[in-house]
């Protein structure tokens, strides 16, 4: 194994256990929470990238976290489901609706498939806006139960019931998120992504379905959006057709735009970021939509790679460092 490689691996392993000891030494609920949704954002800013991997830009993508959100809430309250279960069903609901929606747009390119994702969102907050049973229409549903306790023989049934059961809870749903799109993309899978993106035309005079692929970026993407979804409704106990819209589907464009698209892990630094930076500028809040397009056109203008490219430059001027500081003593 490479010595790059054992670094990655080093220093993804040291992250994790960063978060795992966050709710050791933070006592506060309220900060909990907010990295709880920070975390809900880093699923779904990674997830839309897997579709950027393909050359597509979405506007709906929160659309599919607002289908998640309901399908588990709503097979909860009003029928009493496991939540387990109406997780699995809200996944796969999804990854249905995605699968039909992407195999009639993906079929159109560039700006037209921008408005075509922007319109499928619109369309499903209306949906569920107008289904009163069992998704609770305009108003949405409030004080959701919370997810079912797992019960192991031999050991202490599981509760979640505070915001750190929850935030633990998030984690462990949100890296094997990450995971499932690192190995799709680090695989084949992921260098046909990359050739659809840079030449669509030439990958498919060599044979490649450019579609199967497109879907299935699309699907996965979206069947994590959904499980984003789920999780946010845990966190906040209520979900609404105008919470998940447009402006969060424009947000995580900014924050794998801020991030860098090189990897899975500069969407996982933009909503990090920008979610932090949103905290530190709540006094200000109305301005936020204002600060983050500054912040999108900086990133657009002076630093194309992003966070992620600033990050890997100090990286290779540690290295360049190290490298002269030992030829000097050799």
């Amino acid at each position: 194994m490479k010595q790059e490689q054992l670094y990655k691996i080093a220093l993804s392993i040291v992250v994790l256990l960063v978060f795992i000891l966050i709710p050791v030494f933070i006592r506060n609920m309220y900060q909990i929470g907010v990295i709880t949704i920070i975390m809900v954002n880093v699923l779904l800013a990674a997830s839309l990238w897997l579709i950027l991997t393909t050359g597509q830009v979405t506007l709906g993508h929160a659309s599919f976290a607002t289908i998640g959100g309901f399908m588990s809430a709503g097979m909860m309250t009003a029928y009493g489901m496991n939540s387990w279960l109406s997780l699995l069903i809200a996944v796969v609901t999804a990854g249905l609706v995605a699968l039909v929606l992407g195999y009639i747009t993906l079929r159109i390119k560039g700006i037209y498939f921008v408005i075509a994702t922007l319109a499928l969102g619109e369309f499903i907050k209306i949906v569920f806006g107008m289904w009163e049973h069992p998704f609770g229409g305009l108003a949405g549903l409030i004080d959701l139960p919370p997810p079912t306790p797992i019960a192991i023989p031999g050991f202490p049934v599981i509760q979640f019931t505070t915001n750190t059961d929850l935030y633990y809870l998030t984690l462990v749903f949100v890296v094997i998120g990450i995971i499932i799109l690192y190995r799709l993309y680090a695989g084949p899978i992921g260098r046909v992504f990359r050739s659809i993106r840079q030449a669509d035309e030439l990958a498919e005079s060599v044979g490649i379905n450019i579609m199967r692929y497109k879907i299935l970026a699309f699907v996965v993407a979206c069947m994590l959006a959904g499980l984003a979804g789920v999780l946010y409704t845990y966190s906040t106990k209520y979900i609404s057709p105008r919470v998940l819209g447009l402006p969060q589907s424009v947000y995580y464009l900014i924050c794998v735009a801020v991030g860098g698209e090189a990897s899975v892990v500069g969407p996982i630094l933009g909503a990090i970021g920008l979610g932090v930076f949103a905290e530190v500028i709540r006094p200000v809040k109305e301005f936020e939509p204002i600060i983050f397009g500054f912040l999108l056109i900086a990133a657009r203008l002076f630093f194309k790679s992003g966070l992620l490219g600033i990050l890997q430059k100090i990286w290779q001027l540690c290295v360049q460092l190290k490298n002269r500081v030992i030829s000097e003593h050799t």
